[in-house]
């Protein structure tokens, strides 16, 4: 609440800025609406079940087991039921205070159930503070202070804290360190996960980390150390390594990336990217080798169920025989390490592919046409999907379109032999130099077959999204718009 309430006095401040004082705004608003269909254990009469061929009860073609008192129990698809939610985001950097080099940047967001019987995701978290910093920057120097994030290969790191950086020739360093964020969301590490794990430790965890990139010419080399410590330092979190590298050589790029992790001494993910362009350049050939081994702090217990890595190989081809058409395939193929389990019957599969192909197709200034299609073969999945979209540019501020689509998918929420059939509308339209509204609507059918999860019935989803944009930002100078 205490964020909500400073950024609030924030925004009030900035709409009215003394002399010299500039802003740059956004507001977005979104509300989202889909239907959903609960499935609970139910009773039927035994007068409506009927035995299949081999003995299995039935009800509507779900399995359900019957008692001797004439009751039978089932997990059975329940009512179709709707959801809604509003998403209100805000963003804002403010300049000018008097002190060269000194700005402040917010970014926020506000989530309202709008009611339904089904509650959205994370509709009970109101508010999120996803970035709320205020940076000093002098000459090659830049420091931060408030709740900030870090990219890197080892992935993104959010904390409230402080960092600094500095740039030296072909040199930059960087170093930071606060109250780390757990992954995923913005809240402090021991309070997010302590509604998952009753075995946390209820206290706050703290980090440090730095890096250091070397540039030339044709190398970008980048090294990072990230280390978390529980607050009272009487243990450690987490400990690892980072090694990235982006290099250009004759009509090659090169992109990799390997971290290693000190806590359990092991190297975790790791890639390598070679991209190049062939012929005339209307050919592109990108080929990626990759190792994947899932992260966990030492705060909780998944790590120590040693989760089984993978090692992969893609290829990727694309061709624009003219600036009107663009098609493109690609593939892959992932083999599993030794799980170490028990063999029951037989071991299981560990190896899985995929490919994808797709196109757009530009018909005049007007006209835009995408396909794709994807099939997955995976351990006990598979997926088979695919969908076109029409776009037509109405004028130069709205633009419409029409999409189908198609897919069958096999796990853990399955169709079955079942397939689902979809048709979305969408628009986007911009009122003003400032204003964008944006909506969508689609309907999507399930049928032929299926289990108890996927039974015949349309499903509907629909969203809309207002954007107005304020302030004294350079790309919205002379285009006859008032703050």
């Amino acid at each position: 609440m205490g964020l909500s309430v400073v950024f609030g006095l924030a925004v009030g401040f900035f709409a009215h800025p003394a002399s010299g004082q500039a802003y740059r705004a956004w507001v977005g608003s979104s509300v989202q609406m889909a239907q959903l269909r609960p499935v609970g254990l139910d009773t039927i009469p035994v007068s409506q079940v009927v035995a299949a061929s081999d003995g299995t009860l039935l009800h509507d073609g779900y399995p359900v087991q019957c008692s001797p008192s004439d009751v039978c129990t089932g997990y059975l698809p329940l009512s179709v039921e709707r959801t809604f939610v509003a998403t209100q985001d805000a963003g804002v950097t403010f300049w000018g205070t008097g002190v060269s080099g000194l700005s402040a940047t917010a970014l926020v967001r506000i989530r309202t159930d709008l009611g339904g019987g089904v509650a959205w995701p994370r509709s009970d978290d109101e508010f999120d503070a996803m970035l709320a910093y205020a940076q000093y920057v002098r000459g090659t120097w830049r420091a931060r202070a408030g709740r900030q994030d870090v990219r890197s290969g080892l992935g993104i790191s959010r904390f409230d804290g402080v960092s600094t950086s500095h740039e030296r020739g072909a040199l930059r360093f960087e170093a930071y360190g606060g109250r780390s964020l757990a992954r995923g969301l913005r809240e402090p590490s021991n309070e997010a996960a302590r509604a998952l794990d009753d075995f946390f430790v209820d206290q706050g965890v703290r980090l440090f980390g730095g890096a250091a990139t070397v540039r030339t010419q044709r190398v970008t080399l980048t090294g990072r150390y990230h280390r978390e410590l529980l607050a009272d330092r009487s243990g450690l979190d987490g400990e690892r390594a980072a090694l990235d590298v982006t290099a250009v050589v004759p009509r090659v790029r090169l992109t990799g990336s390997v971290d290693y992790d000190f806590s359990f001494q092991q190297i975790g993910k790791a890639h390598l990217t070679a991209m190049t362009p062939l012929g005339d350049g209307r050919w592109i050939v990108e080929l990626t080798g990759r190792r994947y081994v899932p992260y966990f702090e030492l705060s909780t217990i998944w790590g120590f169920f040693e989760p089984v890595s993978y090692t992969e190989g893609l290829a990727r081809v694309a061709w624009s025989p003219s600036s009107t058409l663009g098609v493109w395939s690609s593939g892959g193929l992932r083999s599993y390490a030794d799980s170490e389990a028990p063999v029951v019957i037989q071991p299981l599969e560990d190896q899985s592919w995929w490919a994808d192909t797709g196109a757009r197709w530009a018909l005049g200034d007007q006209w835009s046409v995408d396909a794709r299609y994807r099939i997955e073969w995976g351990v006990g999945a598979f997926l088979s999907s695919g969908d076109v979209s029409v776009r037509r540019a109405v004028s130069s501020r709205l633009t419409a379109g029409v999409s189908a689509g198609a897919f069958q998918q096999i796990e853990e929420y399955r169709l079955g032999e079942g397939r689902a059939y979809s048709l979305a509308g969408h628009a986007d339209w911009m009122m003003t130099d400032r204003l964008d509204v944006t909506g969508s609507f689609a309907i999507t059918r399930h049928r032929d077959g299926g289990t108890v999860f996927t039974s015949p019935w349309n499903q509907t989803r629909a969203w809309t999204s207002v954007r107005w944009r304020v302030g004294s930002d350079p790309g919205l100078a002379n285009r006859g718009s008032r703050p």
